[in-house]
């Protein structure tokens, strides 16, 4: 439930030297056609690609369907893996709750649960928060937890892939376990960074990632 504004201090801490170009998640029911749309609507020669959560699931699964279409590819704040059990009871309650209740935007504490403990109260990330999610609404939210309860692990697949790849990760994100942590920091092949934060990496450590970008789309 996020828009262009997610990438807006990540963009600014990177200046001029690397443009970040926003793709909205098609509106499709399900992850395989979601792929199928960006494959129509990206470029067919190999791009740099980066995606935060949901958007860094779809953006491996893309990945290990095209390979040949990939320069590189980052990962934000997801593992490429099935959901947790807990987020899956928690999206099933909420699909059944809005079907129910309707929709009135994210809740505060819900929006603050996302930050790590240093942006608990910062009200800037927390007011931006709600407004893209407010922007996007009923709709594409039920779309968003529909199309994705059924999420294969692709991890293992990304393992044999010929492209760099490159996984960031905040340190305190509560939607990702320690143990797929550990499983991947044991594979040489992913290139694991971590940071200070919670599940929203762009918003809370721009400079950070503009960095991680910058050295890493630039191939250094």
């Amino acid at each position: 439930m996020c828009d262009h504004r997610l990438w807006g201090f990540t963009q600014q801490a990177l200046g001029r030297s690397i443009t970040l170009h926003h793709i909205a998640i098609p509106m499709e029911e399900s992850l395989e056609s979601i792929v199928d749309a960006l494959a129509k609507s990206l470029p067919d020669k190999p791009i740099d690609l980066l995606g935060f959560s949901m958007g860094g699931y779809l953006a491996s699964r893309f990945s290990v369907k095209y390979p040949e279409r990939i320069n590189r590819l980052m990962v934000l704040s997801n593992t490429a893996t099935a959901l947790l059990d807990s987020e899956r009871k928690q999206r099933e309650v909420a699909l059944n709750w809005v079907a129910a209740q309707g929709y009135r935007g994210i809740p505060r504490k819900k929006a603050v649960a996302m930050l790590g403990e240093n942006n608990k109260t910062n009200d800037i990330l927390i007011s931006l928060i709600q407004d893209m999610d407010k922007t996007l609404g009923e709709e594409v939210l039920m779309q968003q937890l529909k199309s994705s309860l059924d999420r294969p692990d692709v991890l293992s697949v990304l393992e044999t892939v010929h492209f760099p790849l490159c996984f960031a990760l905040g340190q305190h994100d509560g939607l990702i376990s320690k143990e797929t942590i550990d499983r991947m920091t044991s594979v040489s092949r992913f290139d694991v960074r971590m940071v200070a934060c919670g599940h929203m990496l762009p918003l809370e450590q721009p400079e950070w990632l503009a960095s991680l970008i910058t050295g890493f789309y630039e191939g250094a």
